[in-house]
C-alpha cells in the first residue's frame, strides 16, 4: 500500500463520524471506478485516458497550473505505466 495512503487511513480513525462516512463514500466511488475500468478493453482505457488528458489540457489553456508533463505524471501515478507507455 502507498505509504501516504496508509498514514492518511490511520489519521481517518481520529476524524468525526460524519467525515469518516464522507471518506468511505469517496473511497467506494473510487473503487467502483477502478473496477469499472478493469472491464474496459485496453483501447477503451486508452481512449478514456486521452479524453482525460484533453480535458486537463483545455483546463490549462483556460489558466490552469499544471503542465502536460505534470498531467502525464499524475495519470501515470494513478493508472500505472502499462496504460500510459509511449505518452
Amino acid at each position: 500500500m502507498n505509504k501516504r495512503l496508509e498514514q492518511l487511513l490511520e489519521r481517518v480513525a481520529q476524524w468525526p463520524p460524519g467525515a469518516q462516512e464522507d471518506a468511505v463514500t469517496t473511497l467506494e466511488y473510487i473503487e467502483a471506478s477502478v473496477n469499472a475500468d478493469k472491464k474496459l478493453s485496453l483501447e477503451e482505457q486508452e481512449a478514456k485516458l486521452e479524453s482525460l488528458r484533453e480535458m486537463l489540457r483545455q483546463s490549462i489553456a483556460r489558466g490552469g497550473d499544471y503542465s502536460p508533463d505534470d498531467i502525464d505524471l499524475m495519470i501515470e501515478e494513478r493508472f500505472g505505466d502499462s496504460r500510459v507507455q509511449g505518452r
